[in-house]
């Protein structure tokens, strides 16, 4: 019976593991309910299961898929909370439009409207501030940058060649942020201090806020509404960013369960 029990939990994790993605990109209540009730039955077999092995397996896999939950549920909610008090954006020195993945020699929806909420920024202010595209290849069969192809876009739509400068070398969200504080340390010459607006997307916004923070870059931001077709299948991406970027601590902490687990056997 123990063994019948631990194939079938195996099997639920397996296909929650599998579908949560698609789920949560198409209904995101119904994923994290789903998942909130696969923890709770999980929890409950391992409570009421006679067997140490089962106990001790099936509790593990609760715990992991319980850590996973509160990380993507905190997530969400800093997102939301970071929308909600963001503040009107000033007149800056540079706007730095950080790039995403692009799979085709075309600008993709979610750059393009990073792309359009910087146009929509710089048409705004008086005094007009240097653009900063930032991202390198993003495939290595990629004739062009990410950042060529957003200066391309921006010189279609209006934007003079000498308010662009091109940030070619990055690969991630931290580079995009470091690197174009070096170009503007770079270009800035005057005795204050510079005044950036960093634009993203809105599910963007907690994790280039975190990195912007880590490197004691002073900058605002503004962002850019995804549409909704779009918009949780990023959001899951950006979990996985952020579980990627804590892995560490994740494994540390899972490490943790593991053992716990284990001496339940004892």
């Amino acid at each position: 019976m123990n063994l019948i029990l631990m194939i079938a939990v195996t099997v639920i994790e397996v296909v929650i593991v599998y579908k949560i993605r698609y789920a949560y990109s198409r209904m995101p209540l119904f994923a994290i309910v789903l998942t909130a009730i696969t923890i709770g039955v999980f929890y409950v077999i391992a409570k009421l299961s006679m067997g140490k092995y089962l106990r001790a397996y099936t509790f593990n896999l609760a715990t992991v898929d319980l850590i996973l939950l509160v990380i993507m549920l905190c997530y969400m909610y800093q997102m939301k909370h970071d929308l909600k008090n963001l503040p009107a954006a000033n007149q800056p020195d540079f706007l730095i439009v950080l790039g995403n993945k692009c799979l085709s020699s075309h600008v993709p929806p979610i750059l393009s409207e990073r792309l359009d909420k910087a146009i929509e920024l710089y048409q705004s202010f008086e005094t007009k501030p240097v653009i900063i595209v930032s991202g390198g290849k993003s495939m290595n069969y990629s004739e062009k940058t990410e950042a060529e192809m957003m200066r391309e876009y921006l010189l279609d739509r209006g934007i003079p060649d000498e308010k662009i400068v091109q940030e070619t070398e990055s690969i991630n969200t931290v580079q995009n942020l470091e690197y174009s504080a070096i170009i503007v340390h770079r270009l800035w010459q005057k005795a204050s201090h510079p005044k950036a607006i960093v634009v993203t997307s809105d599910f963007h916004i907690p994790r280039a806020k975190w990195h912007a923070q880590k490197l004691g870059l002073k900058v605002q931001f503004s962002t850019a509404r995804t549409v909704q077709m779009l918009r949780w299948p990023a959001m899951f991406r950006e979990f996985t960013a952020i579980v990627w970027y804590h892995r560490y601590s994740l494994i540390t902490l899972l490490g943790m369960d593991f053992v716990f687990s284990v001496s339940m056997c004892m």
